[in-house]
């Protein structure tokens, strides 16, 4: 088994098919994979750890050892998995997630937070903080 199966093995078993939202491979390219592996170069020496298990034992076990044995490893392909299917744009669809936006923000407006009273109970409290050592 190549280790793009392997890893695909193990993501397939992390990020299952359930409801309306689809199974890692279903959605996710191996070319993906190794975009989310170019935004997050600190996580490829434990990644390529990661998919030289032996996956004879299947991804349940695969990943039980590398939690254990390996953690940088574990953790290397566990954040992979997720990034990398999170950012699929049929994923995004589907959670109604479009994206950063670039949302118009006037710093000298008076924010609708200030006058809806939603601070209301906050105010209400009263002032709460610990003072400053030394001041």
């Amino acid at each position: 088994m190549s280790n793009e199966n392997i890893f695909f093995a193990l993501a397939d078993f992390l990020i299952p098919a359930h409801g309306k939202m689809p199974k890692f491979s279903d959605v996710c390219g191996y070319a993906d994979v190794e975009k989310s592996l170019d935004f997050r170069t600190d996580l490829k020496p434990g990644f390529a750890r990661g998919i030289t298990v032996d996956p004879a034992s299947g991804a349940e076990a695969c990943l039980e050892s590398l939690n254990k044995e390996d953690g940088e490893a574990f953790s290397a392909i566990t954040t992979i998995a997720i990034a990398t299917y999170y950012m699929s744009p049929r994923v995004r669809e589907l959670i109604g997630y479009p994206g950063q936006e670039n949302v118009p923000y006037d710093s000298k407006a008076t924010q609708i937070y200030l006058t809806n009273g939603s601070l209301g109970h906050v105010i209400a409290r009263g002032r709460k903080y610990r003072p400053t050592p030394g001041l």
